[in-house]
């Protein structure tokens, strides 16, 4: 019986080629997609379980409150891992890490290496980053140890067998303990070398007073537990455990979360993370966006079957005459359903396969599809099935109810045809495409305007060369900004512990004295600068004055602050802020300036408060007014000045606006890729209304030409016949619009600078869906306007 339901289901699917090539079609579509965005969430989903014991491995992140402020951060203090080490048995083992940059020297290979960690002796035993050589037990144990990716092995040495060896790292010797394999891609910690952290520890290595300091929150802090079970009591004790160590740390509050290591990668809301990161939101997006593909494929599928009924009518009355059961019938239709969908599921394997190279190019993976992995083969099989009973079970279990008198007779008319069953299907599709074009063109509109919006200083024509607070450069700096000055195309210079989008801004504790004697406590992102800093970069003075070397004093005392931090403060204007002293590390300062707020973090932030004071020991970078005339002969005597000038360093350099801008990378890619599939969506729910349209005309062509035998014209007809689904796309325009503002208006909070929602936004979606609904019928509607009228009478 099996088998003739299968046989007979091909045969009925050849002979409507039109409506299976249209079902086959939008299934293909939405089935590669599918394909390919479950991929995409499940590689996000699989960050660093790589590790043995990742189950019951978690980072201890922390939340300072100082007087009401919180500053929530993915790090922590160093004394918090031998702490909890110590006071709580549950904990099994704890480890420090703390990022660092050095310049990495072997014989005549010197390079600037951002991706090293200073790391705890047990950090072999928590994680399970194998290593190809050296022991893991020892590896770090010791001062002045390093252990390096085969990866950073080959580019030193050309060779792995390196433990032993030397490598000068910012000036000192290190043995080499051990080569690790290359980090796995699915890990959130990403680095190149690892440095015993008794290095770290050691006199005149500038991390030592952290060791002893609960409030500079500069370390990662990673435990394992004995158990899962553990989890919940530890967490409870944390409060009572900030509340023990108080007083060592200054009185501040700090709020200790422990997160699982499986999903540090997606919590990435705190500040200070040591590498990359994803996003839930996006993952629950993307999941969301998949599953509307998937069911718009469906509706069509459903679509075409009801619409064809009348057709399939007296041959389902036929069979039932003839003995067939109901469940023989609903088995027929489920095998073309299955057909239908196991073809589709072919080519969408073949598509994503052809695909995934410029898929992983796009969203910079690695992703596979492969069928001899068993969650791969039993996803593929679940999904045909699913498929299989999302698209088939309507049309076959409402298609055989229908009773062999009345089909016969030709009287398949009201509930069973599901007229009002595909009008509300078609306006769900159309909904849903509307919803995507708002929620792209929102994004869009964004993004253009975070590229666009004014941010408080100068950022074009900058070029940032990062010498790393590079102390012989920082010794001879006035002559370096004097000769680089010289070259034609550099109009000026300035040097810096930070500039604006770096992500690097570190934050100081301060006391300000106010007028009326009290004292007011803050901690705010400070910027080490030279005396030229305000004026290269075009930030604006509103109260006092800039930074000048005629006044002696300023380099030593002289501060200046932001307006949001004179409204933090609680003064009544910036004015009242002039001549406030300031106790803060290394000496005492004074406030002889307030400066405009400028965007020195992404736009997505508000603007925080932040102090430049002079500092030459903390000058990191140096920024260059460059013009844009014989840009390659200026960047070249740039480069061969350099040499001359500190041929100890390589020159590092990149372009303000550019380095700025890609803070916001993630959220373009995110548009773009959300953009891709919004396309598709669309084009599946236009295959479904032309096969809709394409039926409801073939089966109007009497009354077409009769009307135009009594005088209708082209156009007449052309809206006769396309009315009823223009009207549909345009109630799916009205349902859309508050869906999709009140989407977007949820996702634009967590941008400070944002637009404000348009009507004209809704409008451009709106008059999109409408365009492409008409474009769609349009072309039917017109031909069979146009067609021989003694025709279609007669064939009829």
């Amino acid at each position: 019986m099996l088998r003739s339901a299968f046989v007979y289901a091909f045969r009925q699917l050849r002979s409507n080629r039109v409506f299976t090539g249209l079902n086959i079609l939008g299934l293909l579509a939405s089935l590669t997609a599918f394909i390919l965005m479950v991929l995409f969430i499940e590689d996000e989903l699989q960050f660093d379980r790589f590790h043995a014991n990742a189950e019951n491995i978690y980072r201890v992140e922390d939340e300072k409150e100082t007087n009401n402020a919180l500053v929530a951060t993915a790090s922590s203090a160093a004394p918090v891992a031998p702490a909890l080490l110590r006071e709580f048995p549950e904990v099994k083992q704890a480890v420090r890490m703390i990022k660092t940059e050095a310049l990495v020297k072997n014989g005549d290979q010197l390079f600037e290496e951002r991706k090293i960690f200073y790391a705890d002796s047990h950090f072999f035993d928590l994680f399970s980053f194998p290593l190809l050589s050296g022991s893991s037990a020892t590896a770090l144990a010791n001062t002045d140890n390093i252990v390096l990716t085969a990866s950073m092995a080959m580019k030193y040495f050309a060779g792995l067998d390196v433990v032993g060896k030397t490598l000068l790292v910012d000036g000192k010797s290190m043995i080499i303990s051990g080569v690790l394999q290359d980090i796995p891609r699915r890990s959130h910690l990403s680095f190149d070398f690892l440095i015993s952290m008794a290095t770290a520890e050691e006199n005149g290595s500038g991390y030592e007073w952290m060791f002893s300091n609960w409030y500079s929150n500069n370390f990662y802090t990673y435990i394992s537990l004995k158990d899962k079970q553990s989890l919940a009591g530890l967490s409870r004790q944390l409060p009572a455990f900030d509340l023990r160590h108080r007083e060592a740390q200054g009185h501040t509050v700090h709020h200790y979360t422990l997160v699982p290591l499986t999903a540090v990668y997606l919590r990435s809301g705190r500040g200070n993370q040591p590498g990359k990161t994803g996003s839930y939101t996006n993952i629950y997006i993307f999941t969301l966006v998949a599953l509307f593909i998937l069911l718009i494929a469906c509706v069509n599928f459903i679509n075409l079957s009801t619409a064809t009924a009348q057709t399939r009518a007296k041959e389902i009355a036929i069979k039932k005459v003839a003995g067939a059961s109901r469940w023989a019938i609903v088995t027929q239709f489920m095998a073309e359903s299955f057909l239908t969908v196991t073809v589709s599921m072919a080519l969408a394997l073949l598509a994503a396969a052809l695909l995934l190279p410029w898929f992983n190019g796009f969203v910079d993976k690695q992703l596979q599809l492969n069928l001899g992995l068993v969650n791969h083969a039993v996803f593929i099989t679940a999904l045909v099935f699913v498929m299989t009973l999302l698209a088939g079970s309507y049309p076959a279990f409402i298609l055989s109810q229908y009773k062999p008198a009345a089909s016969l007779k030709g009287n398949v008319a009201g509930p069973v045809m599901g007229a009002a069953l595909r009008k509300g299907l078609v306006v769900f599709q159309f909904t849903a495409s509307v919803v995507l074009i708002i929620c792209v063109s929102v994004m869009y509109a964004q993004l253009k305007y975070l590229q666009q919006h004014e941010l408080g200083f100068s950022i074009a024509q900058k070029l940032v060369i990062n010498f790393e607070g590079d102390a012989s450069v920082r010794q001879q700096l006035e002559h370096v900004k004097h000769e680089l000055l010289k070259i034609p195309g550099v109009e000026g210079a300035t040097a810096s512990s930070n500039v604006p989008g770096d992500g690097r801004v570190g934050s100081w504790s301060m006391n300000f004295a106010k007028n009326a004697g009290d004292t007011s406590e803050a901690q705010f992102a400070i910027y080490l600068t030279d005396f030229d800093f305000i004026q290269r970069y075009g930030i604006r003075i509103v109260e006092g004055r800039a930074f000048s070397r005629a006044y002696g004093k300023d380099s030593a005392v002289g501060i200046i602050i932001n307006e949001a931090a004179v409204k933090k403060l609680g003064l009544r204007s910036a004015a009242e802020a002039i001549g406030m002293k300031v106790g803060m590390y290394p000496t005492d300062a004074k406030v002889i300036g307030v400066m405009g707020d400028f965007h020195y973090e992404s736009l997505q932030k508000a603007v925080e408060p932040i102090c430049l004071r002079i500092l030459p020991s903390n000058l990191r970078v140096l920024t260059l007014d460059i013009t844009t005339s014989n840009m390659r002969q200026t960047m070249a005597a740039i480069m061969e000045q350099w040499k001359i000038l500190c041929p100890q360093r390589p020159l590092e350099y990149a372009f303000l606006n550019e380095s700025y801008n890609r803070q916001y990378a993630a959220d373009t890619k995110f548009g773009q890729l959300f953009g891709l599939f919004t396309v598709l969506a669309i084009i599946i729910a236009s295959l479904g209304l032309f096969g809709l349209a394409s039926f409801s005309i073939s089966k109007r062509r009497k009354e077409i030409g009769i009307r135009k035998v009594l005088g209708a014209g082209v156009l007449d007809i052309a809206l006769l016949t396309s009315r009823q689904f223009l009207l549909l796309v345009l109630l799916s325009v009205l349902i859309a619009i508050p869906i999709g503002g009140w989407c977007m208006q949820q996702w634009l909070l967590a941008f400070s600078s944002r637009i404000s929602l348009s009507f004209w936004l809704f409008l451009q979606a709106g008059a999109i869906a409408l365009l492409i609904a008409v474009s769609t019928v349009s072309s039917l509607a017109v031909k069979a306007a146009l067609a021989n009228p003694a025709r279609s009478i007669s064939t009829e």
